[in-house]
């Protein structure tokens, strides 16, 4: 599990420096943190979806960078990928983050 954590713990400097909204349910975090990051999807459903999948792969063992993989063979690049990925994980399975920051 460090591997995936490894993986997206060069972005939790770049988390923290998104505005939290107080009191914001997961999937408000979730959603702020990609439109901050200028990430564009067409339906929230979806990207939501993207999220959500992406906590139950990596808590059935798929390796972080196989599910960054993943979320950028839906048409996202590298780096979307990576903040999608790191939003997820903190709105999602904070319980997989072990980042102590």
């Amino acid at each position: 599990m460090k591997s995936v954590l490894a993986s997206l713990a060069a972005l939790s400097g770049l988390m923290c420096a998104v505005p939290g909204v107080a009191h914001a349910d997961s999937t408000s975090d979730y959603l702020t943190t990609l439109s901050s990051h200028h990430i564009s999807y067409g339906n929230q459903d979806k990207i939501v979806h993207i999220g959500t999948t992406l906590c139950q792969e990596l808590r059935n063992s798929l390796p972080g960078p196989e599910a960054v993989q993943r979320i950028q063979g839906l048409g996202y690049t590298s780096s979307q990928a990576n903040v999608i990925a790191a939003a997820a994980v903190l709105a999602f399975c904070p319980d997989m983050n072990n980042d102590p920051l």
